[in-house]
C-alpha cells in the first residue's frame, strides 16, 4: 500500500489532522486555567495577571470555540481518511474498517498526551496564545452564539455559561477580591488553595483511618466512656456492638457528663438511649459535599464507609477545616512533626502520613495504586506483613521500619543513598 501525495484529499487529511492536534492542545492548555493559579500568579507577581484575568472571564467561550474547531477538523479528517483509501483502494473495505479503528485508537492516544503535556505548563501556555483565543473568539462567534442558543432551547432551565458579556458572578467576584494589588499572604494563599481543592479532595484522603478509630463498646459503662473521653481529649466517639462495623450511634460528652455526675441514674439508663444519630458517607465523597451535608444536617462527625459497607474511617468538622487552614493542634495533641529530619539527614517518619506530602519532601514520585500514605506503601512494596528492621530500597532512599504496632507499621527511617547503581526498588 503506497500513498499518493497527488491526491487533494491526502493534504487535507494532513492539514486537518495537523489542526485536530493543535487545537486539542490549546483545549486542555485553557481548562487548566483556575482561579486558584491567578492567586498564584499574584502572589509571585508574574508578568500578565490581566490577561490571566481575562483568560478566565472568557474562558467559557475560548473552550466552547476550541470544542467546535476540534469537532471540524476531526471530521474533516475522518472524512477524507476514508475518501482517500476509499478512492485509491475501493475494493479493500477490510483494510478501510482496519484503518478507522487505528485511527480511532490514535485519537485517543493524541488527547492522552495532550492532556498530560498540559498539566503543568498549561496556564503558560494559555497565556502565550491569548491573542490566537481573542481572534478566534471572534471568528467564531456566529457559531459559538448558535451553539448557545441551542442549549438555551432544549434546556431553558440551564443557565448557559456565557450569557453574560462576563462569566459567572462568583469568578468575577473572586477576581475582585485583592483589587488593592496587596501580594496575598502565605497563609491566605493556602487558604485559598484548600477551598478551591475542596470539590476535587475525597473524604477517604482525610478520614481517621478504622485502625485508629477511638470508639467504645455499647456495653461500656458511662464512666468507661468518660475515662475514654478524658484520656484522648475527644467529645465525640462512636459506640458500636460486637464489632466496629456495627455502630449504633455516637456519644456525645455533654450527654454522658451528665449522667456520670448522677451515679444512680446512670444505673438505671441504657447508653443507648443517649445516643446520637449515625452520619454515614461513602468514601469518595467530596469535601464541598461533606460541609454542605455537615451544614444542613447539623452535625460534626461522619462514619465513612467502604464500598462493601464496611466501616473505613471516621471524618469530622475538624478534618475538613484544616484542609482549608492548616494542621489545627489542641492541648490533646502531641505537637510531634510526622517528619522529623535529624543532623545527619535521616527522616523519621509517622507511617501514617500522606504520600504525596512525603513526596514533596523528598522530592521523588512512589509510583503504585491502593494505597494513600508511606505506611501502604512500604507494606505494598515488602508483600509481607512488616517487622522492625525490614527495609527496601527505592529511588535513591533507603526505607527501614523502625516500630510496628500489631501488623501496622508506625514509624519509618528514610536515609539518602549517596550512589545509587540501580534504581529499581530491592528489598531486604
Amino acid at each position: 500500500m503506497t500513498l499518493n501525495i497527488d491526491n487533494p484529499a491526502l493534504i487535507i487529511l494532513i492539514i486537518s489532522t495537523g489542526l485536530f492536534i493543535f487545537i486539542s492542545f490549546i483545549k486542555y492548555a485553557f481548562e487548566t486555567i483556575t482561579l486558584e493559579i491567578l492567586y498564584l500568579w499574584r502572589k509571585e507577581e508574574k508578568y500578565g495577571i490581566s490577561r490571566l484575568e481575562n483568560l478566565i472571564q472568557n474562558q467559557d467561550r475560548s473552550i466552547s470555540t476550541f470544542s467546535i474547531l476540534k469537532s471540524l477538523s476531526l471530521i474533516i479528517s475522518i472524512s477524507t481518511l476514508n475518501i482517500y483509501y476509499f478512492r485509491e483502494y475501493p475494493y479493500s473495505q477490510i483494510e478501510i474498517v482496519s484503518i478507522n479503528i487505528i485511527a480511532t485508537i490514535l485519537i485517543g492516544g493524541i488527547e492522552t498526551v495532550n492532556h498530560s503535556l498540559t498539566k503543568q505548563n498549561g496556564p503558560l501556555i494559555a497565556h502565550k496564545l491569548y491573542y490566537l483565543s481573542i481572534i478566534l473568539n471572534i471568528l467564531l462567534r456566529p457559531l459559538t452564539r448558535s451553539k448557545e442558543r441551542i442549549v438555551e432551547i432544549t434546556n431553558p432551565d440551564k443557565e448557559y455559561p456565557n450569557n453574560s458579556d462576563n462569566n459567572s458572578s462568583s469568578k468575577r467576584i473572586s477576581i475582585q477580591m485583592d483589587d488593592e494589588g496587596e501580594p496575598l499572604e502565605d497563609h491566605e494563599v493556602k487558604m485559598i488553595r484548600g477551598v478551591f481543592q475542596l470539590d476535587k479532595t475525597t473524604v477517604r484522603e482525610i478520614m481517621v483511618p478504622r485502625v485508629d478509630m477511638i470508639s467504645a463498646e455499647i456495653t461500656s459503662s458511662f464512666e468507661e466512656i468518660s475515662a475514654i473521653m478524658l484520656n484522648t481529649g475527644h467529645s465525640k466517639i462512636p459506640i458500636y456492638k460486637e464489632d466496629i462495623d456495627h455502630i449504633e450511634g455516637i456519644a456525645h460528652s455533654m450527654d454522658i457528663l451528665r449522667f456520670v455526675s448522677d451515679a444512680n441514674n446512670a444505673m438505671a439508663i441504657d447508653i443507648d438511649t443517649v445516643l446520637r444519630t449515625v452520619l454515614y458517607v461513602p468514601e469518595s465523597k467530596t469535601l464541598e459535599d461533606l460541609l454542605t451535608e455537615f451544614q444542613e444536617k447539623r452535625m460534626q462527625m461522619a462514619i465513612v464507609i467502604d464500598e462493601y459497607g464496611g466501616v473505613a474511617g471516621l471524618v469530622t468538622v475538624e478534618d475538613l477545616l484544616e484542609e482549608i487552614v492548616g494542621e489545627i493542634h489542641d492541648e490533646f495533641d502531641s505537637g510531634e512533626p510526622q517528619i522529623k529530619k535529624s543532623k545527619e539527614g535521616e527522616f523519621y517518619i509517622d507511617a501514617r502520613i500522606d504520600i504525596d506530602d512525603l513526596s514533596v519532601t523528598l522530592g521523588i514520585e512512589f509510583e503504585g495504586e491502593g494505597f494513600d500514605t508511606i505506611g501502604g506503601f512500604v507494606l505494598h512494596q515488602l508483600g509481607k506483613i512488616p517487622s522492625p528492621s525490614d527495609n527496601l530500597q527505592y529511588n535513591g532512599f533507603n526505607i527501614e521500619v523502625l516500630t510496628t504496632v500489631g501488623r501496622r507499621i508506625k514509624t519509618l527511617k528514610i536515609t539518602e543513598i549517596p550512589s545509587v547503581q540501580n534504581p529499581e526498588t530491592t528489598k531486604n
